[in-house]
């Protein structure tokens, strides 16, 4: 951030981590107190800085160039994402666990297929002090991952009625009959 002011740099700083929001990152640089109208005329003022506008540029892009190896490291992708979800979501405690007379047995992890393993977020064990031990399996949450499936699907969205208006309206011989207030019977 080169041939900037402190207070300058200060503001791409915060423009730039607090998700571009010009308004609060005038104020955490300049005012904390300047007017919303005020911030945000100052901060339009400095984004069209020709010093400032480079640097929030190639901070983008070192950015976006990192995320790009993210992305292509970890192979992110929508239907990844998807069969993660799913994976969480439709996992089942049995892959994992089984009760055998009475006794939580837990199933050797390597016995564990993938999809369930996935699904794990925690295990761990403990010992008391008399020697009992514990064994703890935690799951990702299936409600939350139910949810991201269901509104990703639309499913989380009312169906529309199954209404005949459009048809009617649709197949109306007279549909200007509407705007002179009658209704189907009278015509």
């Amino acid at each position: 951030m080169a041939n900037l002011t402190p207070k300058q740099r200060r503001f791409a700083e915060e423009y730039l981590s607090n998700g571009e929001n010009g308004v609060e990152a005038y104020r955490a640089a300049y005012s904390k107190t300047a007017s919303y109208k005020n911030a945000d005329r100052e901060a339009r003022r400095l984004l069209a800085n020709p010093r400032i506008t480079p640097v929030i540029n190639e901070a983008r892009r070192k950015a976006k160039k990192r995320t790009d190896r993210i992305v292509e490291r970890y192979a992110i992708t929508k239907e990844n994402v998807l069969r993660e979800f799913a994976r969480i979501g439709f996992s089942d405690v049995t892959d994992v666990v089984s009760i055998v007379n009475g006794l939580v047995t837990v199933a050797d992890t390597s016995e564990v297929p993938e999809d369930a393993r996935r699904a794990i977020s925690e295990i761990s064990e403990s010992i008391t002090e008399s020697g009992d031990r514990t064994i703890k399996v935690k799951s990702h949450s299936k409600i939350a991952a139910l949810t991201a499936l269901a509104r990703h699907l639309g499913l989380d969205r009312p169906e529309p009625k199954d209404d005949d208006a459009i048809d009617d309206m649709a197949n109306d011989q007279d549909p200007e009959r509407i705007d002179r207030g009658e209704s189907a019977e009278e015509g």
